[in-house]
């Protein structure tokens, strides 16, 4: 493949995977979320809800290591997007993965904690429902930053990483062999004649 092609290989799987993520948030926030205390009892809407946090967390985290993976690799082909504005994205994706795990794995079992324990629990449960609530902000604001750098990304200048062929790769070699016996033909010409200018030593 060319690195035009790869570039573009790349930058498709990065735009689908954002979509992915964000999508989900979005659909979830102001698709689901409101629906679900609206159709179902409370103690359904709880059951519903703590077996879709886990897949919805897992799912971003999953879309957001392909996102990560996929525009960090757009640098392999085109040195020239090795920018410091490169980094800032891809710290973001990273915080993202991170903020998913941490809700999936750590936060979300404690909010079901808090609210199995009743209402002696239920400032803890209200603090921590809050917390999940800006990091799902925090998430989404992360995407559309995300979406917006991507859309206004400047076109590589140069023709990329170009693969030698076959041929060239045997020439690039045999010359390369070739400049390397020079030096060390040099190298042992240069220590001959240091020994050679050396006074012998007298017994």
């Amino acid at each position: 493949m060319t690195a035009v092609q790869l570039l573009r290989l790349f930058d498709f799987v990065y735009a689908t995977s954002i979509v992915g993520w964000l999508g989900a948030i979005l659909f979830f926030s102001f698709g689901v979320a409101p629906i679900i205390f609206a159709v179902l009892d409370p103690e359904s809407a709880a059951k519903f809800v703590r077996r879709l946090f886990p897949r919805y967390y897992l799912w971003i985290a999953i879309a957001s290591v392909i996102s990560l993976a996929s525009f960090t690799s757009r640098p392999l082909v085109y040195p020239e997007l090795r920018a410091w504005n490169n980094l800032i994205v891809q710290g973001l994706l990273l915080a993202v993965i991170l903020i998913a795990l941490y809700c999936g794995n750590s936060l979300t079992p404690a909010i079901n904690k808090a609210r199995d324990a009743g209402e002696t629990q239920k400032p803890r449960f209200d603090a921590l429902h809050k917390r999940s609530v800006r990091l799902n902000v925090a998430m989404l604001a992360i995407g559309i930053y995300c979406v917006f750098a991507f859309e206004t990304r400047s076109a590589p200048q140069s023709a990329g990483i170009v693969e030698l062929s076959v041929e060239d790769k045997a020439e690039y070699e045999r010359r390369l062999r070739e400049t390397l016996n020079e030096l060390l033909e040099a190298k042992a010409k240069r220590s001959a004649q240091r020994r050679g200018a050396e006074p012998v030593p007298t017994p």
